[in-house]
């Protein structure tokens, strides 16, 4: 088994709930990642690392994974098949060839991986990787389509593919209302982008100053406690103290007397004794 630094039992639990209800509904894993990481403040990149060296462990330790309540059906770490080049091919010029047709790459990769999400992404990845690295390739397929269709395609740097059909020019007018509704949606982007910052800030103050008030009342209501305590055994000592003092006026009695009579019963025995002499 890997050594590795690991997590809280809780916080793995949460990671992998966090997945399994994600794949039960679709969602690619990099997506997964990425939104767990924002929510707990981690990395995408130290997420994804985390979870695929925690399934291989937990595949080694079943036990631990039960224990945990980790259903390890959702989550077999897959080992991705390497694209052959005639397996790229394939895949490049069936993208082109639903592009040529108005549907979208993203579109066109779902169809293919029919409607696997995650063999979607690795479509759509596996051919902008194409797109952007392989330009070769990437001009064989096109070229190779154009040959045996009536219609010619056009690649363009966004990784968009798009018919030659008529061109269109854009005015200056039009390129200045592009700009400033870009600029208008930047804007907005960034207001909206701070708007929430700030909210957070107020909701996490707001938070702390509710402990903050509820710490202060726990320590009045203590303060309050302990003053009545001090006043209760304030009155408790002053009644002891009475007492006391009542016991040795009540001692001090009782040794008096005690002394008055054996001073009596000596001067009677004085007395008798004086008499019986005489």
């Amino acid at each position: 088994m890997k050594i590795y630094s690991r997590w809280k039992d809780e916080e793995v639990k949460n990671l992998f709930k966090f997945v399994e209800d994600g794949r039960k509904n679709n969602i690619p894993l990099i997506k997964l990642f990425s939104d767990y990481a924002q929510k707990t403040g981690r990395k995408p990149n130290s997420v994804r690392n985390y979870y695929y060296i925690e399934v291989e462990a937990l595949n080694e330790d079943k036990s631990r994974a039960k224990r945990l309540g980790i259903d390890l059906d959702y989550h077999k770490k897959v080992d991705q098949k390497e694209f052959s080049e005639e397996e790229t091919k394939d895949l490049v010029m069936k993208i082109i060839k639903m592009s040529s047709k108005g549907i979208s790459v993203r579109k066109a990769c779902l169809t293919l991986a029919n409607g696997d999400i995650t063999k979607m992404v690795r479509y759509q990845n596996k051919f902008r990787t194409v797109v952007v690295k392989q330009k070769q390739l990437f001009d064989d397929c096109m070229q190779k389509f154009s040959n045996s269709s009536t219609k010619v395609l056009a690649k363009r740097p966004d990784n968009v593919i798009s018919f030659k059909n008529t061109k269109t020019m854009l005015s200056d007018s039009d390129i200045n209302s592009l700009f400033l509704g870009l600029v208008k949606l930047v804007k907005k982007q960034a207001s909206d982008e701070a708007t929430k910052n700030r909210d957070a800030e107020f909701e996490r103050a707001n938070q702390m100053l509710r402990r903050t008030l509820v710490n202060l009342k726990q320590k009045e209501d203590e303060i309050k406690s302990l003053q009545q305590n001090f006043k209760l055994l304030t009155k408790e000592n002053e009644k002891l103290s009475e007492e006391i003092k009542l016991l040795r006026v009540k001692n001090a009695s009782l040794l008096g007397q005690s002394k008055m009579q054996g001073l009596k019963k000596f001067a009677n025995r004085y007395r008798a004794k004086n008499i019986s002499a005489n």
